[in-house]
C-alpha cells in the first residue's frame, strides 16, 4: 500500500508564516490556492510605504497564487502592465494589491503587532514565540521576515546573519518629465566618479508612468552608517530613519548630485534630498547553504539576500513560493515537503546572490 500524501489526508496542513510583507504574503497566496490554511504574523501595526521599484511578472505571479487572487491583484496593478513585464510598480503598490488579496482570502489570517523572537519547533509542531510571550503553533513555519530574519537563526544557526556589502543605495520616487510620460523601457544605469544612478520609470494602476524611481548607489559614506549603529562589522543592524540622518548629509547629497547627474533627472533626485524623501538602505548579501529544517524554512530575503542590482528580489520570493506549494503535492510530511523546497530552489538561490556579488565586490568600500 503506498503511504498517504499530505493531501490526501483530512487534515489539512496549517501553516504559521512569520513576516507580512511581499514574501510572505506571495505565500500564503498560494498556499491559499491549494487550500492550505495560513496565519502571517506581522511585526508592524500597518505598513507605511517603503521600497521603490518592483518588477511583477504577470504569468509567475498567477502560477504562485492562482487565478482568483491574481485577478484582484492585476485589476490593482494594471493587467497589461504586468503581463508586459516591462515598467516596474512602485512597492508600495504591490505590498497595497497583495494585502487587500490576503485580506479578502479566507484562508488567511493576518496578525499585526506580533514581533516574533524566536522560533523552534518539535515533533508535533513548529511554533513561534512574540515579544509579548504569546506562542503561536502550526504543522509548518515560513519564516519570510528579512535580512535580519528570526527564523534563519532556527534554520541554520552556524550563519544566521545577512553580510553587509559594503555600500548603500538611496532611493527615491521623483516626478517624471511630461515629455517621458507613458514611456515604456529602463532601467537606465548612469555612473559618475564612483557612483552609479539606476533611474526607472514607474508605471500606475493606469498603466502609465508618471513618475520614475530611483536608486543612487553610494559607497563613501560607510562611516556615518557605522557611527549610527546600521551597520556594525560585517552585519546590518538596521535601515536608518530619515530623521536618523543629519540635515547637513542631504545638504551634501543634493550638492553632489547638482555636479554628478544629468536632466532629466537631476531635479528630481535634487528636490528629493532637499525635502527628506529619500530612504538610505545598506545592501546586504546572503548566500544561503541550507533554507530548511525539519518543519522549518525560510524564504525570500530571509533565505537568500541579493545586490538590487540584480533585479530579481520580488521575482525570487514568487519562486520561493511556487516551489514551496510544489513540495507539497505529494509529500508525506511537512519535513519531506521541505525537503524537496530545499531542494528545488537551493541551487538557484546561491547563483542569483553569487552572480549579485561580482558587481558589490567591485563597487563597495568596506
Amino acid at each position: 500500500m503506498s503511504p498517504q500524501t499530505l493531501n490526501s489526508r483530512p487534515h489539512r496542513i496549517e501553516a504559521l508564516i512569520v513576516g507580512g510583507s511581499l514574501g510572505g504574503l506571495t505565500t500564503a497566496l498560494a498556499l491559499a490556492s491549494a487550500g492550505l490554511p495560513s496565519t502571517v504574523l506581522e511585526r508592524t501595526a500597518g505598513r507605511t510605504q517603503r521600497g521603490v521599484a518592483i518588477l511583477v511578472a504577470g504569468a509567475r505571479l498567477q502560477r504562485a497564487i492562482g487565478t482568483n487572487a491574481y485577478r484582484g491583484v492585476g485589476r490593482a496593478l494594471g493587467q497589461a502592465a504586468i503581463s508586459q513585464y516591462a515598467l516596474p510598480h512602485a512597492w508600495w503598490d504591490v505590498y497595497s494589491a497583495l494585502r487587500d488579496a490576503a485580506d479578502a482570502e479566507p484562508l488567511i489570517t493576518v496578525v499585526e503587532k506580533a514581533n516574533v523572537v524566536e522560533a523552534g519547533q518539535d515533533d508535533a509542531s513548529a511554533w513561534a514565540r512574540t515579544e509579548d510571550g504569546a506562542t503561536w503553533t502550526a504543522d509548518v513555519l515560513f519564516g519570510a521576515d528579512g535580512y535580519r530574519s528570526v527564523v534563519r537563526r532556527h534554520v541554520d544557526g552556524r550563519r544566521p546573519n545577512a553580510t553587509y556589502a559594503g555600500y548603500v543605495v538611496w532611493l527615491g520616487q521623483s516626478e517624471l518629465p511630461p515629455a517621458y510620460h507613458g514611456r515604456a523601457g529602463g532601467p537606465d544605469f548612469f555612473s559618475s566618479g564612483s557612483d552609479m544612478l539606476a533611474v526607472y520609470p514607474l508605471v500606475d494602476s493606469g498603466e502609465r508612468a508618471t513618475r520614475f524611481g530611483w536608486g543612487w548607489f553610494d559607497a563613501s559614506r560607510n562611516s556615518l552608517f557605522r557611527s549610527m549603529g546600521a551597520v556594525s562589522g560585517t552585519e546590518v543592524r538596521r535601515t536608518p530613519r530619515t530623521t536618523d540622518i543629519p540635515d547637513d548629509v542631504y545638504a551634501s547629497m543634493a550638492a553632489v548630485g547638482e555636479r554628478k547627474w544629468a536632466e532629466p533627472w537631476r531635479s528630481g533626485v535634487i528636490s528629493a534630498f532637499r525635502d527628506r524623501e529619500v530612504v538610505a538602505t545598506p545592501i546586504t548579501e546572503y548566500v544561503p547553504e541550507r533554507v530548511a529544517s525539519g518543519r522549518v524554512a525560510v524564504l525570500g530575503d530571509a533565505a537568500h539576500v541579493q545586490t538590487p542590482m540584480t533585479g530579481a528580489g520580488f521575482e525570487e520570493a514568487v519562486a520561493d513560493a511556487v516551489a514551496i506549494v510544489d513540495a507539497f503535492d505529494g509529500a508525506v510530511s511537512p519535513e519531506d515537503a521541505l525537503r524537496q523546497y530545499e531542494l528545488t530552489r537551493l541551487a538557484d538561490m546561491r547563483r542569483r546572490v553569487l552572480g549579485g556579488q561580482s558587481f558589490s565586490r567591485s563597487f563597495a568600500r568596506r
